[in-house]
């Protein structure tokens, strides 16, 4: 019955426009996230799932229609490979977003296996962060090797091979537009990942990367 109706609080305060949408938005949202800074703001059409899994910090802004979703992945039935990522010092499920961030509009977050996002940075529009998804074999080494593994939630579990793996993005970092970010990826402070790109491993500190797959094209400061 609670959940119906913060369910019902969600439906009527995502689309109401102008200023008093923007505040009964931030309202809601500081209610029910683990928490959240001062002067965060909210576009229409944002959906968090399981929002006691998601940390916003000040000064920040969650763009028209983005989509997080946070907390642990069901692994029930499902062959599971846990691929850690050193940089990232949070739990699995926990999205964490740091100051003076932008996620941008209609960016996709999913962070089943844990996503830090840290200051002074942007996420540009229609840009996806995947920390948790469908691999074509089983990298635990459980499953049954004739196994066809299929690829879509909707199949049943024991034909289901994923990896989970956090991604970290460090601070006055930067996602270009429709960049896709793959699990246990890592963009280094001060380094920019350009436009259309598709990450899949570690970006170091202070460069320039663009691509797919992405690569290094040169030193940010260089």
């Amino acid at each position: 019955m609670r959940e119906q109706l913060w369910g019902l609080i969600e439906w009527f305060v995502s689309y109401l426009p102008g200023p008093l949408g923007m505040r009964l938005r931030s309202a809601y949202w500081k209610l029910r996230l683990r928490s959240m800074g001062k002067h965060v703001r909210f576009g229409i059409g944002v959906r968090i799932y399981n929002p006691e899994w998601v940390r916003i910090g000040d000064d920040c802004v969650i763009d028209d229609y983005v989509i997080i979703v946070a907390g642990p992945a069901s692994e029930e039935g499902r062959y599971i490979h846990h691929k850690p990522n050193p940089k990232f010092t949070a739990q699995a499920g926990e999205v964490l977003i740091g100051q003076q961030v932008h996620i941008a509009q209609s960016v996709l977050l999913q962070g089943h296996g844990g996503v830090m996002i840290g200051d002074l940075l942007t996420i540009a529009a229609g840009a996806k962060i995947f920390s948790f998804s469908h691999h074509y074999r089983d990298l635990t080494g459980k499953g049954d090797p004739s196994t066809v593994w299929k690829f879509g939630g909707t199949n049943q579990p024991q034909e289901q091979a994923l990896i989970s793996s956090p991604v970290v993005i460090q601070n006055n970092a930067a996602v270009g537009l429709n960049s896709v970010v793959l699990p246990g990826s890592v963009i280094g402070e001060n380094s920019w990942l350009g436009a259309m790109s598709l990450l899949q491993g570690e970006l170091p500190p202070g460069v320039i990367a663009a691509g797919n797959p992405a690569v290094v094209i040169k030193e940010r400061f260089g």
